[in-house]
């Protein structure tokens, strides 16, 4: 059997000649999921439905393991429609490889009703079989059937929107009750399990006076910023937080923390859950819960302290670039990862004037300090990227990419679906078409012997019950072809009015253009550009038809690479 765990740094490992391969030897797809990654690491749940599906390909579907492929989804959510494992059996499924799709149990497959009627109906327009171990053989054609299978996937939506209210309520009653549920870790305190709530910790509470002191009174007659303390804490050998180092980023927000007046909230933020994606919202502060706790400081203090760090910040703030950067926020570091952004200038020696502007990566310009030995500690290493060679270099191949656009129409299109696998689609859609109008007609002839009573209503409904059946699946088939060429000649059209978009740049393109309006064009055209020593990688936003997910989501096929 072949097993593939599958997450969202997968790559299928099939090539085009594999495929009719598999088609000729791989009789059945088993699907397996849990929720989370400590599930997916402990391995249990997964190996016991691969087993019980097993097990059923084996006995009741008479398959051999060697025609099994399984496919494995090591931690996402059952109502998350982008799911990486399913959309690779669904693939599967696209390219006719199995004719069976074995699930544990229909929440397993989704648990959310709409999305397990949609893969549902996508397994089955394609011809294939849908098998669940725990729960009997749905059949689409049986009314009956169908009920139970749509209030199991009711009831797997309710329960799970039931354990997150229940849970979320209980969270609440047990703040009322001046408890905490559960808390990350607060410098200066302990959380104490047994009373559900911080505690003093007296050497960081001493830590953290001191810090108080130092950027209110400076420290030894000279002033203190959040930097210097930072820098300090490092040379005095004081334990950081999280790791050996601190950070100025830490530092500033221990003392932005309003819980050294002696009060914690709770509830300033909501995970919400929409589509299998959890998002932190910002609750309203009059509806923050606030558990009493030690205070360090009185709120005169904190006051100042917030007043004499917003000083610092302006102080530090600068001047904005005179010039404007072509990859605003569209920069990343191909060392590790941070965003890159406007740095300092170079100037000349002699006169002090501005030579050349760079990008820079932010992982070299935070401030982090060693413990023990005060020592400036930088994530990323390595040179800066001077603007006006980057920017020269990305905005000619824009305007390359305008001024001949035809490859990208092409692999746009590749993308959005292979036009001759539209044309294979089209004759099939023909072809089902003629084979549901004979249905029909038979069904007429049928009825018309019938009313003529050249046969009997029990022979009527004997000859009609496989007939209804036929016309209502292969009705079904006829829709899903349709949805898909609809699908293809919209993407047509949104490529024809990109074409003309691409027709009103190029005229405007001739004229002598701002770099803020440059900006705007590359904002249209690029997603990420990353920046490494020697390379510049371009990733184009042309994903026509698919939500923009950003450079975290970042696709090779969208990918350009200049040396």
């Amino acid at each position: 059997m072949i097993t593939l765990s599958v997450d969202r740094t997968f790559s299928n490992p099939f090539q085009q000649d594999d495929i009719e391969r598999l088609q000729n030897t791989i009789k059945a797809i088993i699907y397996a999921r849990v929720s989370t990654h400590g599930q997916a690491r402990d391995g249990y749940s997964l190996d016991s439905q691969i087993d019980m599906c097993t097990v059923m390909a084996r006995d009741e579907l008479q398959l051999d393991e060697d025609e099994v492929i399984a496919v494995i989804e090591a931690g996402d959510k059952g109502d998350d429609p982008n799911r990486p494992a399913l959309n690779f059996a669904l693939w599967l499924v696209d390219h006719g490889i199995g004719r069976k799709f074995i699930c544990l149990h229909p929440d397993r497959f989704a648990r959310a009703l709409h999305l397990q009627l949609v893969v549902a109906d996508r397994v089955w327009s394609a011809g294939y079989d849908l098998h669940f171990v725990e729960t009997e053989e749905v059949d689409p054609n049986n009314p009956e059937s169908m009920l139970v299978f749509n209030l199991q996937g009711a009831i797997a939506q309710y329960n799970k929107a039931k354990i997150l209210a229940n849970s979320r309520r209980g969270r609440r009653q047990k703040v009322k009750n001046g408890k905490i549920p559960g808390v990350r870790r607060v410098y200066g305190y302990v959380f104490d399990k047994d009373s559900d709530t911080l505690v003093e910790n007296p050497d960081e509470k001493a830590i953290f006076l001191m810090m108080v002191d130092w950027l209110l009174n400076g420290k030894d007659g000279r002033d203190m910023t959040i930097t210097a303390i930072a820098r300090e804490l490092s040379l005095l050998s004081i334990p950081a937080p999280n790791g050996d180092c601190w950070y100025q980023a830490t530092v500033s927000r221990i003392l932005k923390n309003p819980v050294y007046t002696g009060r914690f909230y709770y509830g300033k933020t909501e995970y919400r859950q929409r589509k299998g994606q959890t998002t932190i919202v910002k609750k309203p502060e009059g509806e923050w819960q606030m558990v009493p706790v030690p205070a360090y400081i009185d709120d005169a203090t904190f006051e100042a302290l917030q007043a004499k760090m917003e000083g610092l910040a302006r102080a530090n703030r600068g001047a904005k670039p005179h010039v404007p950067f072509l990859l605003k926020g569209m920069a990343r570091c191909g060392r590790c990862g941070s965003s890159v952004v406007a740095g300092a200038p170079s100037r000349s020696k002699q006169t002090g004037e501005i030579m050349h502007r760079y990008y820079v990566c932010s992982g070299k310009m935070r401030k982090v300090f060693e413990v023990g030995t005060g020592r400036e500690v930088h994530a990323c290493h390595g040179r800066n990227w001077r603007q006006d060679v980057i920017d020269d270099y990305v905005w000619r191949y824009i305007v390359q990419v305008l001024h001949e656009p035809d490859e990208m129409f092409r692999q746009i299109l590749e993308r959005q679906g292979d036009p001759e696998q539209m044309r294979q689609l089209e004759t099939r859609r023909d072809l089902m078409v003629a084979s549901l109008s004979e249905k029909q007609e038979e069904r007429k002839r049928w009825i018309h012997l019938n009313v003529k009573g050249r046969v009997t209503d029990e022979e009527l409904d004997e000859a009609l019950e496989p007939l209804e059946k036929d016309i209502k699946r292969l009705s079904t088939l006829v829709d899903a072809a349709a949805d898909a060429l609809n699908a293809y000649e919209l993407n047509q059209q949104k490529v024809d009015e990109l074409k003309t978009t691409i027709a009103n740049f190029k005229r405007y393109l001739s004229w002598d253009i701002s770099m803020e309006d440059k900006h705007l064009f590359a904002k249209q055209l690029v997603k990420c550009v990353v920046l490494h020593d020697d390379e510049i990688e371009i990733f184009i936003n042309w994903d026509i038809g698919t939500p923009d997910n950003g450079p975290d989501d970042l696709d090779d096929d969208n990918k350009k690479t200049f040396v």
